[in-house]
This record gives C-alpha cells, structure tokens and sequence, in this order.
C-alpha cells in the first residue's frame, strides 16, 4: 500500500511540476524510485535468507551465490536508469545503459558460470 501511495502521489506531483518545470519531473521519478526501492529491500531481506538455507542446504558457499546478488542489483540500477533516461527523452542514452548493464551482469556472474562447468565436468567424470 505505501509504494502504490508514493507512485501515485509522485504521478500527481509529476504532472503538476512538469506545467511549470518540465525537467523536475525526471527529479521527481528519481526521488521516487529511491523511496520505492527503500521499501522493497526490506522485503527482499526474506528472500535472501531463504536463498542462503537452500545454499547451506545444498552445500554452496556464499561467494558462489555473490554473483547472483550482485546481477540482480545491476539489473535493477540498470532498469532505473535506463528509465530514467527515457523520461528525460533521451531513449538512446537509455539504450546504451541497458546494454553495459547486460555486459556487466554476464561479467559479475562468470564466477558462477564457471562453478556450474566445473560441477558439470565433475559429473561427467564420475
């Protein structure tokens, strides 16, 4: 309820600074991105130690599972960005963001990648 509040209140406020001051509405998505995004990481608190039991569980170390924290945090800032670019009319900038956000997201998670190989290989051998 209180995410759906702020994106609501900042749509008005959006619309309304935008007759006098047309940029301030990229101010205003901006501050409301990082509000919205304050109450979903304390959601994500849940999921994270669901995810580290099914590691403990499954006999992982945590730097294996870094790269997938690490993704995800990428796409997200990616996401906002890119956004926030297209809001300013800059579609292109928004673009070029997304991909360097996928090449680095591939980058962060060869760690894992090459885990997955080698448990692969280890496999195979047996």
């Amino acid at each position: 309820m209180k995410v759906a509040a702020i994106s609501v209140l900042a749509c008005v406020l959006g619309v309304t600074v935008k007759k006098e001051y047309p940029t301030g509405t990229l101010l205003v998505s901006v501050a409301a991105a990082v509000v919205i995004l304050f109450f979903a990481m304390s959601v994500l608190e849940p999921v994270k130690n669901f995810i580290d039991e099914l590691a403990d569980t499954a006999g992982l170390s945590p730097s294996v599972l870094a790269p997938l924290y690490k993704t995800l945090g990428i796409a997200i800032i990616t996401r906002i960005t890119a956004e926030a670019c297209e809001d300013a009319k800059e579609k292109a900038f928004g673009i070029y963001i997304q991909i360097a956000g996928a090449i680095m997201a591939l980058y962060v998670s060869l760690p894992l990648l090459s885990a997955v190989f080698k448990m692969i290989g280890s496999f195979l051998r047996a």
